[in-house]
């Protein structure tokens, strides 16, 4: 038990001896500045990193005048992907069906007393005074369940 401790013992010191010499070192070592002490010469408005670069001679890039006689300068264009060219198939004909005529919507029955109330409520409106239906919404609505 005793030789485990020293044993770790010794690791530590020697693990804290090697980040001491090393802080040491880092810090006698000499830093260099972030701004150079030379000034840089600029080579036609870019500077010059390198020491001994020569400026380029040659001058700019001048766009020659076209020709009347020579075509227009247009862009290559050529095929990408697979490959072979894609041809689109033909449209179906459509069917010759007769269209049918669209008559009034006729809604499906209703067999739930709470819609066919909903129902009533909304085509009192409608319907109350004609013929044999009653005036009052209440009286409307009674007088269409029971049928």
């Amino acid at each position: 038990m005793f030789g485990m401790s020293l044993h770790v013992s010794r690791i530590l010191t020697l693990t804290l001896a090697v980040l001491v010499l090393e802080a040491a070192s880092a810090s006698a070592r000499t830093k260099k500045s972030a701004t150079p002490s030379t000034t840089t010469t600029t080579c036609y408005g870019t500077p010059v990193i390198m020491q001994g670069l020569d400026c380029p001679r040659r001058p700019a890039r001048v766009e020659e005048p076209e020709h009347a006689g020579d075509r227009p300068h247009r862009p290559r264009v050529t095929s990408r992907g697979s490959g072979g060219t894609y041809v689109a198939p033909l449209p179906r004909t459509p069917s010759l069906s007769v269209p049918q005529s669209t008559g009034p919507y006729i809604p499906p029955p209703v067999n739930n007393p709470s819609e066919r109330v909903m129902q009533y409520n909304h085509s009192f409106p409608f319907n109350a005074g004609i013929g044999n239906n009653p005036s009052d919404r209440d009286a409307y609505i009674r007088y269409n369940l029971n049928r």
